[in-house]
């Protein structure tokens, strides 16, 4: 009687998110043991064959034949890999503590990346085989939960904005930090103007008397003599970017984004940033928006008060990202107003999120190479398939080749934006960025979660303006919107 094939599952615990399982097979009298490597049970069903295929053929489409992996490469080996490395990002990101800088993550993320090179089996492949390992973690509803937790704004929201709204009739009024008042707030009970604001302790034992100045669109602002800004008060004016060459959003052709992978040398970073210029239609706008705000700063200077108080030895501090249409943006609007001395400091905190190896490729190819590489999967008709790779890339979990995802670009550009207000209290300054930013912005002041915030678009054409001070709510508002044009 031949000998039958058997096969046994002999599984021994090695450790707590390890499970080695031993196949042994008897054939023709010859025992072999197979050795499985189930990595951690969360990641199990993270990858498979098709999955991975499919990534790389996605990865052959950005790098073309600058690609050294390709689909023949992957088997059950392979597999194990990508499960060990999933298991190490799960563990890298759980170990980041609160006290953990935008610029200690990218380090250490950069890091963690060359380190895979290390691996012989894995080397040169080391950034493609993080990317396919990174998406198919996000499947994984324990990975999102904890990308969620390590790199959500909710963790802004007790900081700038405690809740601490007094009411109505207390010492501390609705616009205790508010810079620019709506006709209510500034209206007596009778429905008159008032022209006078509080006395108020500026964080150092002074105390000052505002005066309210009334701007010809019917907003009102409650200002000090000489420009001053209390010690305790960040102020801010807050622009979008006009029109670029490259634009990152919309309608837009290509993926615009902030640079390829950082690198770094002596904890110095070499960001590889994208240039990006306004064209005429943004230099328009912004010289438009500028005569704008002159309006507002003659009707402050008529009344004998000025907005900056401006000097050859004491230029406007702005700020804005390491992108050139923010710095050309605050020039031509701030000179719209005959402000020409100004001190423009780039961060790079505050760039948009990094599209990596996608950066100015056009979207629409990219799109339509999604849908035959993973339309197989989607049901419906060709612009179902079409709104679904939309919908791939747009995930806030979905890591870009050599790029970022969405949730850690607003959890960068929230660190950065809590930080500049923070140094900069004493001084009223201008900040350009470009609309991904500025919603990251209005979700920390509002307290909003991505459902609310991922589709606010700021108008090209809008001034706000607003205030940071230790302890209250951070409080905004318009100093011109379409409804209350100041020209």
């Amino acid at each position: 009687m031949p000998k039958t094939k058997e096969k046994n599952d002999i599984k021994s615990k090695t450790s707590k998110d390890e499970i080695v399982t031993k196949n042994k097979e008897t054939k023709n009298g010859d025992e072999v043991i197979l050795f499985h490597t189930r990595d951690h049970a969360e990641f199990h069903n993270a990858y498979t064959l098709d999955s991975v295929k499919k990534g790389i053929r996605f990865l052959k489409v950005v790098y073309g034949d600058k690609l050294q992996l390709s689909e023949t490469d992957v088997d059950h080996k392979m597999i194990d890999q990508l499960r060990t490395i999933g298991k190490d990002i799960y563990f890298f990101i759980s170990s980041l503590t609160s006290g953990t800088t935008p610029e200690i993550y990218i380090k250490r993320k950069y890091e963690f990346i060359r380190n895979l090179a290390n691996n012989k089996e894995i080397g040169k492949n080391n950034k493609d085989m993080f990317y396919l390992a990174w998406n198919g973690l996000i499947t994984n509803d324990s990975f999102k939960r904890l990308i969620r937790q390590k790199f959500g704004l909710e963790r802004f929201w007790d900081e700038l904005c405690p809740q601490n709204i007094p009411s109505r009739g207390t010492e501390l009024t609705r616009y205790r930090t508010k810079f620019v008042l709506a006709m209510d707030m500034a209206s007596n009970e009778d429905g008159s103007r008032r022209l006078e604001g509080r006395q108020l302790d500026d964080g150092s034992g002074l105390i000052m008397k505002e005066r309210i100045i009334w701007l010809p669109n019917g907003k009102a602002m409650p200002l000090y003599p000489n420009a001053y800004v209390p010690l305790n008060q960040t102020q801010v004016i807050l622009i979008r970017h006009g029109k670029s060459v490259h634009e990152s959003g919309g309608s837009n052709p290509e993926f615009v984004g902030s640079g390829y992978w950082d690198s770094w040398h002596n904890n110095r970073r070499v960001s590889y940033s994208v240039g990006n210029s306004l064209k005429e239609e943004g230099i328009d706008t912004a010289k438009s928006l500028g005569l704008d705000f002159k309006v507002a700063v003659d009707a402050l200077q008529n009344e004998g008060y000025r907005f900056w108080a401006y000097s050859k030895e004491n230029p406007i501090h702005v700020f804005g990202s390491e992108s050139e249409n923010t710095e050309q943006t605050s020039r031509y609007f701030l000179s719209g107003a005959e402000y020409t001395n100004i001190n423009f400091k780039a961060i790079y905190g505050l760039n948009s999120q990094k599209y990596g190896a996608v950066t100015h490729k056009f979207k629409n190819d990219i799109f339509a190479e999604l849908v035959n590489i993973y339309g197989d999967e989607w049901q419906g008709s060709e612009a179902d398939k079409l709104k679904k790779a939309k919908a791939m890339l747009k995930n806030r979990f979905y890591h870009y080749p050599e790029g970022e995802t969405l949730i850690e670009a607003d959890w960068r550009i929230g660190f950065s934006f809590i930080q500049l207000l923070k140094e900069n209290q004493g001084r009223r300054i201008l900040l350009c960025d470009h609309s991904g930013a500025i919603r990251v912005f209005e979700a920390i002041i509002r307290t909003l979660d991505f459902a609310d915030y991922s589709s606010l678009k700021e108008g090209q054409d809008s001034i706000m303006a607003l205030i940071f001070q230790s302890g209250m709510n951070i409080r905004y508002d318009y100093l011109q919107k379409k409804e209350y044009k100041l020209r």
